[in-house]
Formats: C-alpha cells, sequence, structure tokens
C-alpha cells in the first residue's frame, strides 16, 4: 500500500515548478538576446541600404558628368580635325621650295645693285661718243 504523503510530493513538485521558472527565464532572456541582436542586424542592413542607395546616386551623377566631357571633347577634337584641314588646305598653296629658289634666282637676275644694266642716257651717250669718234 503507497502512503500519499503531500509534503514529500510537494518538494520535488516545487523543484520542477523552480526549475520550469528558470528555463523559462532563461529562454526569454536568450529570446531577448536574439531580438537585440536581430535589430541590430537589421539597422546595420539599413545603414548599408541607405550608402548602398548614396554610392549608386554618386556614380550615377559621376557617369552623368564624365558623359557630359566626353561629349565637349568630341566636340573639340572635331573642331581640331576641321582647323587642322584649313591648314593643310593653305599650306598647300604655300610656294616650295624649288619655286622660292627660282624666285631668288629671278631677283638675283634682275637686282640693279649687283647687274650690269644700262640706263637711257648711258646708251646715248655711248651712242653720241661712237659717232663723234668715227
Amino acid at each position: 500500500m503507497v502512503v500519499f504523503d503531500e509534503k514529500r510530493e510537494s518538494k520535488p513538485l516545487a523543484k520542477i515548478i523552480n526549475e520550469m521558472v528558470d528555463r523559462i527565464n532563461d529562454n526569454t532572456q536568450r529570446l531577448r538576446i536574439l531580438e537585440q541582436e536581430r535589430e541590430i542586424l537589421d539597422s546595420r542592413i539599413g545603414s548599408l541600404e541607405k550608402n548602398m542607395l548614396s554610392l549608386t546616386k554618386q556614380v550615377q551623377k559621376s557617369i552623368a558628368d564624365n558623359e557630359g566631357e566626353i561629349k565637349k571633347l568630341e566636340t573639340k577634337v572635331s573642331q581640331m580635325e576641321n582647323t587642322i584641314k584649313e591648314i593643310i588646305k593653305y599650306m598647300r598653296n604655300l610656294a616650295t621650295k624649288a619655286k622660292i629658289s627660282e624666285l631668288e634666282e629671278l631677283v638675283e637676275i634682275y637686282n640693279p645693285l649687283k647687274s650690269n644694266f644700262v640706263t637711257r642716257e648711258e646708251v646715248e651717250k655711248i651712242i653720241e661718243e661712237k659717232i663723234t669718234n668715227k
């Protein structure tokens, strides 16, 4: 026959309840820690998203600026090409070395300081001398 002793049975029951309360408290504490860690991760992810959006905007702005600069450079290159073509056309019309040396020779031939040209008066004087000498 088993005699039911309330005092004896209540101690293990109180022990079980205390252990359950301790476990529940421990689990609650773990849940709070996990929730805090999740909140920290959510905060970090939010910061990363903001940073990524900011960087994306900066990159897009930089790309747009670069495209504008490239268009300006293309325009300048085109203008330079046109200017070079005009210079080439102009240079084709310039005198060559051969033509310049030819002109120098002609100037040398007709140079009154170096040439032996006779003036009209000198010719008339020579003719008079020839006539008078005859």
